[in-house]
């Protein structure tokens, strides 16, 4: 699929910026680390590799979400669904859907069995329809997404 000059573009900017938001992470992250004086196997490079996976820069939702390209049905050659992300603090119960046009669905209260179901899924338009026809929905945006622990997510930002 051939994609215009406009949606490279975005891809770039939209990646800077996921980059920069990730090494304000960093910095904040090591700098907690020096003036709070976290345990020792947390200064490891296995401790802030496992923290940071979490925090990716690749995922369209930020961090504290596991993402997966969207599930897209057979046959059909324009997608709504670009990707899906899910909290990774299960307790949130947290879906979000990124559509073609940049816009993001929240769905609250999705059990973690079914983002295991819509990993699995063929379609995201049938998991919808089977799973979470009649549930609540809303639009919401990036910097709306929920964050279980803001102050793990928010180092560095507004200082």
């Amino acid at each position: 699929m051939a994609r215009d000059g406009v949606g490279r573009d975005l891809d770039r900017l939209r990646q800077a910026y996921e980059d920069e938001t990730n090494k304000r992470l960093n910095l904040s992250l090591r700098g907690r680390e020096k003036v709070f004086g976290e345990p020792e196997e947390l200064s490891t490079p296995e401790g802030r590799e496992a923290r940071m996976t979490s925090m990716s820069s690749t995922s369209p939702c930020g961090p504290g979400y596991e993402y997966i390209d969207a599930p897209q049905s057979p046959g059909k050659t324009r997608h709504r669904a670009v990707y899906a992300c899910y909290s990774l603090d299960k307790e949130m119960e947290v879906l979000v859907i990124g559509m073609r046009d940049g816009s993001m669905i929240q769905y609250d209260g999705v059990d973690p069995l079914l983002w295991d179901v819509l990993k699995n899924s063929d379609s995201t338009h049938d998991f919808i329809e089977l799973y979470l026809d009649g549930a609540p929905w809303s639009k919401t945006t990036y910097q709306n997404l929920p964050r279980k622990r803001p102050e793990e997510f928010q180092l560095g930002a507004g200082q």
